[in-house]
């Protein structure tokens, strides 16, 4: 297996999770290239901290810290911000918000718009989480809470991935999680915004265990983008319809 291919190399593989086993998961994670700019960060991230160290509680509070960021800043741009209505009506960032989200929705299996793009990712990490780490313990605390906001992001990812992949987990954590982003796709996009935990879900009122819990939303896989919506905001719908038939394609295969 060659481990360093490129973006373009990976996206040749036409990942579909439905079509994919636990040991194709492996594969695609660790050969997909913001994967390994996430693990070059946390390397030059850990050893710029320890250099500067001046405290190793603070350098672990401020590691901690940034881990315990992920959750409830993942929760936030995905609730406001993911599921808003705002992006696909400004021209300017239609675009982004067909790659980070509603391609997501539209398309489940499709693993090439499940894993975030470091252009997305790394502004939000390094402009949340070093201020606060730096705060915590200068340099070494910026980087420690970088690296454990990107630690966050590469445990989340590859859960994530896991939780559209077509196996029956063993794991009861992992089954219950799959559970319940599965309902928040295909049942109620409204609820369950978590990835692997939901406690910020639970605090502001947007979990549901059960699918019983929370009506069936028409809208769940189109985010609210209909039709009729794209009359007045076309520029998703017209992205979408340019998509090379190739790309079409092998979404048709990967359709759930």
């Amino acid at each position: 297996m060659r481990l360093f291919i490129g973006y373009k190399a990976w996206k040749e593989e036409e990942y579909l999770l439905n079509r994919m086993t636990f040991d194709d998961l492996v594969k695609a994670y660790v050969t997909y290239p913001a994967i390994q700019v996430y693990a070059l960060i946390v390397l030059v991230a850990l050893i710029t901290g320890f250099a500067t160290m001046t405290s190793l509680t603070l350098f672990a509070v401020a590691f901690v810290v940034g881990a315990l960021m992920f959750p409830v800043a993942w929760y936030l741009i995905h609730r406001f911000v993911l599921h808003g209505s705002w992006m696909y009506k400004t021209p300017y960032l239609a675009s982004l918000w067909k790659r980070v989200h509603y391609d997501h929705h539209r398309f489940p299996n499709d693993l090439s718009v499940l894993f975030g793009g470091l252009h997305t990712t790394l502004p939000t990490i390094l402009f949340a989480a070093g201020p606060v780490g730096w705060w915590i313990n200068g340099l070494s605390g910026a980087c420690a809470a970088i690296a454990g906001t990107v630690v966050m992001t590469c445990y989340t990812e590859f859960l994530h991935a896991g939780q559209h992949l077509a196996f029956e987990p063993k794991s009861k954590f992992w089954k219950t999680i799959k559970a319940r982003h599965l309902a928040h796709h295909f049942h109620n996009e409204s609820g369950n915004f978590g990835i692997a935990e939901f406690f910020w879900d639970k605090a502001f009122g947007t979990f549901y265990a059960e699918t019983a819990d929370a009506p069936r939303s028409a809208t769940a896989r189109n985010l609210g983008y209909t039709d009729e919506t794209a009359k007045k905001f076309p520029w998703v719908k017209e992205l979408t319809d340019a998509e090379p038939e190739k790309r079409q394609a092998m979404r048709s295969r990967g359709a759930a």
